[in-house]
């Protein structure tokens, strides 16, 4: 009887792990989590490491990000922003005799990594090379811009991300202002025609790059520059009118995109440029890092995954396995854990890039998990697909995945974590629920 019941549980499975596809519902998914007869294991043998993130395509992100940070274990980095404008509307018409009376470039805030109470020295240039629409850009791509600085004042710029902002008699929501020379707004003023037949030629863009910090660690900005409360505003007045102004916005039709510098060499630790920098890999199993901003991912990989249950043959039902990362500090101050990491599978024939068979692209963001859990100080990841496919030899996953902070083109977050150690009982684990029949 018993093995008639293994044999059912055996059968409900497979056609679970075979019907899931990108219009999964989470109807089902727990049918198998608390099986009785079930067997654990939180054994099995991991190795892992931490490297540099390859490229990421920042063009066009949902957030772009501007600021600087110094990380004692992660170095300096900085972040900087490549932006079109347009017009926001068909034409501009400034009336006879535009003077200008200030320009102020926004940015909308959507969020922020590091200490609000640090000022940033975010500086303004104009670009002298075109963003092409065709072209996809990176974190380590560039466009040439002018040195000349457009900003009214240099110096720090302080954040307050969480305030609205009183503008004349209106109040909005939290952005930053930057006040621009008087020599640029005046010049937008005079070139209307230009800038009605022949904006992208005439004004190519904008670059806004951070350079210092003073405070604690600086901060990382995150704009949203397609909304409406992002642009380039013109306050100016002319014969007819003793108050007008202007905005050129960058709407989701302009092209826009985050560059990113990572010095790991300023990194005050020794395990960080060991691991990270020096290539030295048995580092991880003391500690593991990963970063957002296209810095730093971990590579995990499963050994003796497939010798472990060998014995059975395909006589085994996983019924649950989780990868979990405990033991996270809760009280950083500034340089907090990321709210959200995900999972890259690899390709076994290929070594590409892909969804892993759990991933909530397949199931649901309940189902693969992920997310930091403030309460246990953890995160998990439910793989029991991924697991059940590696040790059947099913599919093109190879038994290596990538940790890395989950949108990481507008994610600036750091976690650093305990490493594969068997002996430590914080170590990066898998833990797995199965059956055999």
């Amino acid at each position: 009887m018993k093995r008639i019941i293994y044999c059912t549980l055996a059968l409900l499975t497979c056609i679970f792990l075979s019907s899931c596809n990108n219009q999964s519902s989470e109807i089902g998914l727990d049918l198998l989590d608390n099986l009785v007869d079930t067997e654990f294991m939180d054994t099995i043998s991991i190795e892992a490491y931490s490297m540099l993130e390859d490229t990421i395509n920042t063009t066009n992100t949902s957030a772009n990000i501007v600021g600087h940070l110094s990380d004692p274990v992660f170095g300096n980095s900085d972040a900087g922003i490549y932006a079109q404008f347009t017009l926001s509307g068909s034409a501009v018409n400034f009336g006879d005799n535009p003077i200008i009376d200030s320009a102020v470039l926004t940015l909308q805030i959507s969020g922020f990594y590091g200490d609000t109470n640090s000022k940033v020295d975010i500086r303004v240039h104009e670009l002298t090379e075109s963003l092409d629409s065709e072209t996809q850009y990176y974190q380590t791509s560039t466009v040439a811009y002018s040195p000349t600085i457009l900003n009214y004042n240099t110096g720090g710029y302080s954040i307050q991300p969480n305030s609205s902002v009183v503008v004349d008699t209106g109040v909005y929501n939290a952005h930053l202002r930057i006040r621009l020379t008087q020599q640029f707004g005046q010049y937008l003023l005079d070139h209307q025609d230009d800038l009605n037949n022949n904006l992208p030629d005439f004004l190519k863009g904008l670059y806004i790059e951070a350079v210092g910090h003073t405070g604690v660690c600086g901060y990382m900005l995150i704009t949203n520059m397609t909304s409406a409360l992002s642009g380039i505003t013109l306050y100016y007045h002319n014969n007819s009118k003793s108050s007008a102004r202007y905005t050129l916005s960058s709407t989701d039709k302009c092209v826009r995109f985050t560059h990113l510098d990572h010095d790991y060499a300023a990194s005050q630790s020794s395990d960080f440029i060991r691991e990270v920098l020096q290539g030295q890999q048995q580092m991880g199993e003391r500690v593991l890092y990963v970063q957002g901003g296209g810095g730093v991912k971990t590579r995990i990989t499963f050994p003796t995954l497939e010798k472990v249950f060998e014995e059975y043959d395909q006589r085994i039902v996983i019924h649950k396995a989780e990868l979990v990362i405990t033991n996270v500090d809760p009280n950083e101050k500034y340089l907090i854990h990321p709210t959200n990491l995900t999972l890259q599978g690899i390709g076994k024939s290929d070594s590409a890039i892909r969804f892993l068979p759990d991933d909530d692209f397949y199931t649901s963001a309940a189902y693969y998990g992920g997310s930091y859990n403030s309460t246990t100080h953890e995160y998990r990841f439910r793989i029991t697909q991924y697991v059940q496919k590696l040790i059947l030899q099913q599919g093109d996953w190879s038994n290596s995945i990538n940790l890395i902070v989950r949108g990481s083109a507008v994610r600036p977050g750091r976690l650093i974590f305990d490493g594969t150690d068997p002996a430590s009982p914080t170590r990066l684990r898998l833990e797995i629920s199965y059956s055999t029949f």
